[in-house]
């Protein structure tokens, strides 16, 4: 009854994507607690495109992606980055207003939604990029 489960549970690429998984945590703890003690240094790490950088490394070595997929997912990263800063404009700004944290954090990453959305929209109707 449970074979399939096992072998599925203890096969190269679930243990690879558990792997990569628990990677992401512990860089997310590590910069955690880096922020705790130094909010510059935190922020210099986080500001180093990391996961992105790990992203394109992955895809590129996976043998069934390869690098197309790794530079198509590079193309879109670069455009879809612009549309993202409004996160950080509207979180200092709105609390420059005098709005509270979190509800300038929230309208924030409404915002950046919004904006991200429109923005992939604009360009696949323009062709620049593709919708998968």
């Amino acid at each position: 009854m449970f074979e399939g489960f096992i072998k599925a549970v203890t096969s190269g690429a679930f243990l690879g994507t558990l792997g990569k998984g628990i990677a992401t945590a512990i860089v997310v703890i590590a910069l955690s607690e880096i922020a705790k003690r130094s909010s510059w240094l935190a922020a210099a790490l986080v500001a180093l495109p990391l996961m992105s950088i790990l992203t394109v490394a992955s895809l590129a070595l996976d043998a069934k992606s390869g690098t197309s997929i790794a530079n198509a997912f590079t193309l879109k990263t670069f455009l879809l980055f612009w549309p993202g800063l409004i996160f950080f404009v509207g979180l200092i700004g709105l609390q420059k207003l005098g709005l509270e944290f979190w509800p300038a954090f929230f309208i924030s990453v409404a915002a950046c939604f919004l904006s991200t959305w429109g923005f992939s929209a604009l360009l696949t109707s323009l062709g620049w990029i593709s919708e998968d």
